[in-house]
């Protein structure tokens, strides 16, 4: 007889139960999570096979494909991308043979594990493009339809949607992972969720991953209201536990059972579980929901005792009223500033010594850079603490996405926040392996773009994902900005999103032509923000050829090094010429500009002062 269609299925007005998690039983058979699980369907298709026939032993209706991760963007971590289509025809012959006609293989794909645009550097195009090979794949392989599972991101998710679309009419069921405050860690609701399954005709809805049964059912009574779409729910196994040098799950199958039935009677259509779910659940499942029958689905407000989450983001504090840099930046004060490098051990005498000849001599603010050029150095952050609380002069620390996570990037500002820095630069930061310290890597779950979008978020309340944490911050945050960038469309494009995100100013690399930056201005269209100029006074020949072919981003014209070049061997002389050259750039650019921050060359103050006395900016 031939299978009825999932959607008909669904119309019986009997439940279906969905599979567990493929990886946790993968997992409990021995294969480690250091390694592609999506592999062992070509490595190991006799173990795939028997924990896939064990979902469908214990009940499972809906089949999983062994193709969570089997996306380009996650395969090529192992060197597998080119094996891609090679593992979805596998991992789909696999459930088919198992399947029969009485469940429905679901070719699942997760997220690509990369942040999107404008958050980070991949565009919707580029997203389309890998999720469509994967959807190609799957659709060639005699799938049922589309599973879409535990995406954070409505953007991504669109991207996938449109991926799958272009390349079949099968069903598609699309769930997102909700945190604890019924959003997804994008800060996305419910709402937002179910408009984008309407705009795309999304059969089947749903939630999975990230939280466990009894916040699962408190988001289907949140979800049921909006939406006559049949609800696919596939909750964690709880929350996992440290055990032995492994997580463990505790939630056991008889409490998914009980939870099933609730499910079901709130209006779910679909259950199966997540991570830490195994056939023991799913057998749990099928027990409980044996005589079940969904409920009617009505369309209307949401219950009398359940009311919407809806985290107003609060006003962020006027720009003049959060630091002194906030308060030269609205007036529109020439910003002064002079950058210092960190020490490398624990003696910081000598930075903060020069920090003092800096508030001496009248400088306004000190410029602490973040592992500049990846080389290992004390903490902007902690040192910029120890200025706020013991001098005058305001700093302005670099923060650098590379080294945290999103939990550490927000920890730290609320850590400096606490303790009266309110001033920050946010910086992508350069790539572990130009450092000193071998080995090391990089964490950029966000870039200097994703940064910028946190610190707005919590200039007004807001934590990552979208939720109040008491009162605002109240930084004043800028950003980098490379106005002779080898690829200026991509600077332009990438500043655009910066100034978008909410960056109050900007700072660019060293200068060293006045007319590469007017044209650079000219082809941005207007500046929306204040923009800080940098400044690098050179001290030898050798210091501006290195900057000219060995630093990234800065462009030395020939006329500088022809005029260092007169230096010869007088090392007083060249320190002449490069104050010279930095004076020639200070006066030609003022009036174009909103200030200036000048390096101290090799951590030398003395010359940056006397530049900045020498063009009246102190």
């Amino acid at each position: 007889m031939e299978k009825i269609s999932l959607i008909e299925k669904l119309n019986d007005k009997k439940p279906l139960i969905c599979d567990g998690s493929l990886a946790t039983s993968l997992y409990q058979k021995g294969f480690y999570i250091n390694r592609s699980f999506e592999e062992l369907s070509l490595l190991e298709p006799n173990s795939v096979s028997e924990v896939t026939n064990a979902f469908y032993s214990s009940g499972a209706q809906l089949i999983s494909t062994n193709t969570f991760n089997a996306i380009q963007s996650k395969l090529v971590e192992y060197g597998l991308q080119d094996q891609l289509e090679e593992i979805i025809k596998a991992s789909c012959e696999i459930a088919c043979d198992l399947a029969g006609s009485d469940a429905y293989v679901m070719g699942t794909m997760g997220p690509l594990g990369l942040i999107m645009e404008p958050l980070g550097p991949t565009s919707f195009d580029d997203a389309k493009s890998i999720f469509l090979r994967s959807a190609q794949a799957l659709a060639q392989n005699k799938i049922d339809a589309f599973q879409l599972l535990s995406f954070h991101d409505l953007t991504e998710l669109k991207a996938c949607l449109e991926a799958c679309r272009q390349v079949s009419s099968l069903p598609i069921m699309a769930t997102i992972a909700l945190q604890e405050s019924f959003k997804t860690s994008f800060g996305h609701t419910l709402q937002e969720f179910v408009d984008l399954a309407h705009q795309y005709n999304i059969e089947i809805v749903g939630i999975c991953g990230e939280i466990g049964p009894s916040t699962m059912l408190t988001a289907l009574n949140r979800l049921r209201p909006l939406t006559k779409k049949p609800i696919c729910l596939k909750p964690n196994a709880g929350f996992p536990r440290y055990v032995n040098d492994e997580y463990i799950y505790l939630c056991n199958p008889d409490y998914l059972g009980k939870y099933a039935k609730r499910f079901v009677q709130a209006g779910a259509n679909i259950v199966g579980g997540h991570s830490g779910v195994y056939e023991g659940h799913i057998k749990a499942i099928a027990n409980a929901l044996r005589m079940a029958k969904t409920s009617e689905v009505l369309e209307g407000n949401l219950p009398e005792n359940i009311q919407p989450i809806c985290d107003e983001p609060k006003k962020p504090l006027p720009l003049s009223e959060r630091s002194r840099l906030g308060e030269f930046l609205f007036k529109n004060k020439s910003v002064v500033s002079v950058e210092i490098i960190p020490p490398k051990g624990v003696d910081a005498s000598e930075f903060l010594n020069r920090v003092q000849q800096l508030e001496d001599a009248g400088v306004e603010f000190v410029n602490i850079p973040d592992g500049a050029r990846a080389v290992s150095r004390m903490s902007s952050l902690q040192l910029s603490i120890y200025i706020k609380q013991n001098f005058k002069i305001e700093p302005i620390p670099h923060l650098t996405s590379r080294d945290r996570n999103l939990l550490g990037l927000q920890g730290d500002l609320l850590g400096c926040h606490v303790n009266g820095v309110r001033n920050v630069l946010l910086i992508t930061g350069d790539p572990p392996k130009l450092g000193n310290v071998p080995g090391a890597t990089a964490v950029y779950d966000v870039d200097s773009i994703g940064m910028t979008h946190i610190l707005s978020r919590m200039n007004k309340g807001l934590d990552l994902g979208g939720s109040t944490f008491g009162d605002p911050t109240e930084f004043v945050f800028g950003v980098a900005l490379n106005p002779t960038a080898s690829n200026q469309e991509l600077e332009i494009k990438r500043f655009k999103y910066k100034v978008d995100a909410g960056a109050e100013y900007a700072i660019t690399q060293p200068i060293y032509s006045v007319e590469a930056y007017e044209r650079f201005i000219e082809k941005l269209g207007g500046v929306d923000i204040p923009i800080i100029m940098g400044v690098w006074p050179l001290v030898s020949l050798r210091n501006a050829e290195f900057l000219k072919h060995e630093v990234p981003g800065v462009e030395v014209p020939d006329w500088v090094i022809e005029e260092m070049e007169k230096a010869g061997d007088s090392k007083e002389e060249a320190i002449r010429r490069g104050l010279d050259i930095g004076q020639r750039i200070i006066e030609d650019a003022k009036g174009m500009v909103s200030g200036f921050q000048v390096s101290a060359p090799f951590n030398k103050v003395e010359i940056a002062i006397e530049l900045l006395k020498s063009t009246k900016l102190i």
